[in-house]
């Protein structure tokens, strides 16, 4: 007979799972089923406009801090050029928007940006910050976590990530500009070329998810997950992201009247509806995170494994296999 303390090979639902892959179908209908029903008692939808609505305030500082950066290094004529790839996901009235301020960070000559760009960052990434705290608030909601961090610590970690999402953004940028001539460059061939604009798309989605990624991991305030308990979230929040994107895009463009309601505002209402999208799927990811983690009895986090209920996360302290419902 085998002893009682040793975890059963073949668990059914998961219990015993090292990794996301390990856990069985019957798992993964335990984990819909709670995070369905977490989205309604965490009040994701509304937790998720708080967050569009701080997001909607630092998207133009962490533009302007973009510019900032970006103009040291590259004629701000190519920064608007780059920035219009970006957007064209967008819906029009908030790309208008969006580019109206890019076109006006950069109407400025390169030696004032230049001269400007220590000031302009200093500031810039303050104000951006104001929206990764409040994201990463999101986050401890997600993984059911109190915020236990000291203020200093908390604030240092938020100014890191936020900076750390800049520089993504610049990568990305970089990225966008630069594949296609170092393309062009080592190969003759057009159609390798044409090849090249379309899978720098992937490329992008690979970007953020890596940068989701990162968040998860820092944002929340507990003893931090293994990569391969974040990696399924984040990939999953970035394809909804993108799907979500087109598909808001799409539906202003064939059946939205936001114009006719709204009227000059219509835009500013698009970009906050966007940002509410963005902010939604960053959550929903990092939820199905959490209930992954849930699912199975073994030590999820970093460092040494450690026994239920010493582990320093509520999610990986609880295994709830079987069970359906978040309470």
């Amino acid at each position: 007979m085998p002893s009682s303390d040793v975890i059963n090979p073949a668990p059914s639902r998961g219990e015993d799972a090292s990794h996301p892959a390990a856990i069985p179908g019957k798992g993964y209908i335990d984990i819909l089923l709670r995070v369905v029903k977490r989205v309604v008692k965490d009040q994701l939808s509304l937790l998720s406009a708080g967050i569009a609505f701080y997001g909607m305030l630092a998207l133009f500082p962490a533009l302007a801090a973009l510019v900032a950066l970006g103009g040291v290094f590259v004629d701000p004529a190519q920064i608007v050029t780059q920035f219009d790839t970006f957007l064209t996901a967008l819906p029009d009235a908030a790309r208008e928007i969006v580019q109206g301020q890019i076109v006006e960070l950069t109407s400025a000559d390169g030696d004032a940006l230049s001269i400007a760009a220590l000031i302009a960052l200093v500031v810039a990434i303050y104000s951006a910050s104001k929206g990764m705290a409040n994201l990463i608030a999101g986050l401890n909601v997600a993984y059911e976590e109190v915020e236990k961090r000291g203020f200093f610590v908390l604030q240092l970690e938020v100014l890191a990530l936020t900076v750390f999402m800049l520089f993504v953004g610049l990568f990305a940028i970089a990225a966008l500009a630069v594949l296609p001539l170092v393309v062009d460059f080592i190969f003759i061939s057009q159609t390798l070329s044409d090849l090249t604009l379309v899978l720098r798309w992937p490329l992008l989605i690979l970007i953020a998810s890596m940068a989701f990624t990162i968040v998860y991991r820092f944002g929340p305030s507990r003893r931090y997950a293994k990569w391969r308990w974040i990696a399924p979230g984040s990939l999953l929040a970035v394809l909804l992201w993108v799907t979500a994107t087109l598909g808001f895009a799409w539906y202003v463009q064939a059946f939205g009247a936001y114009s006719d309601t709204f009227g000059t505002l219509a835009g500013v209402i698009v970009l906050l509806m966007w940002l509410w999208l963005s902010a939604f799927s960053i959550l929903l990811g990092a939820t199905i995170d959490a209930e992954m983690e849930a699912q199975t009895a073994r030590d999820s986090t970093v460092g040494e494994d450690l026994p239920m209920g010493q582990r320093g996360a509520v999610k990986a302290d609880n295994c709830v296999a079987g069970e359906r419902d978040p309470d």
